[in-house]
């Protein structure tokens, strides 16, 4: 069998590419700008995607159904809708129009995205604002209806996890 020379194996023509810039890198002649060392390129693929543009920009497509849009987020993330549930929900306002529709699969994709990279600094980021809470001020329940409200909430957990907490001693 012959021997096979490694050199001869490697490529000497380049191969060029458009970079896409989701990470909002410097870009140089319309082509993001590429480390040349190993360390930087480290740096670069652990950066977080910027979340803002991509939230605003959604939160301005939805408009008046923006609380409605991110309860049903919540709820999905929590695991209390599924995945019908949460479509039926949001489709009327997202699916409606195919830049809503795509603004959402970005902020979905950038969100998981930013799951296997490096951790936020641990300050509010500074356009999460708290007006986006309706300013309607709720009373504090009585007794009978705090009651009910928990009693709603341990009818929402599968039977398995009420029979867990029914074990656990006083």
């Amino acid at each position: 069998m012959p021997d096979i020379d490694p050199a001869a194996l490697s490529r000497t023509d380049t191969l060029t590419t458009t970079i896409p810039n989701p990470l909002n890198l410097s870009k140089t002649n319309g082509a993001a700008a590429l480390p040349s060392s190993k360390a930087q390129k480290t740096n670069i693929a652990n950066q977080r995607i910027d979340l803002e543009p991509l939230y605003m920009n959604l939160k301005a497509a939805i408009g008046d159904n923006w609380a409605k849009y991110k309860d049903a987020i919540s709820y999905f993330i929590l695991g209390h809708l599924n995945q019908n549930e949460l479509s039926s929900q949001i489709n009327p306002y997202v699916c409606a129009d195919p830049n809503t529709e795509h603004l959402h699969n970005q902020l979905i994709a950038a969100i998981y995205g930013n799951v296997l990279r490096d951790a936020p600094d641990q300050s509010v980021a500074p356009w999460v604002s708290a007006n986006d809470k309706p300013t309607i001020l709720t009373k504090p329940l009585a007794g009978d209806e705090a009651e009910q409200r928990l009693k709603r909430e341990v009818m929402q957990l599968p039977a398995r996890d009420r029979r867990r907490i029914k074990e656990v001693p006083d």
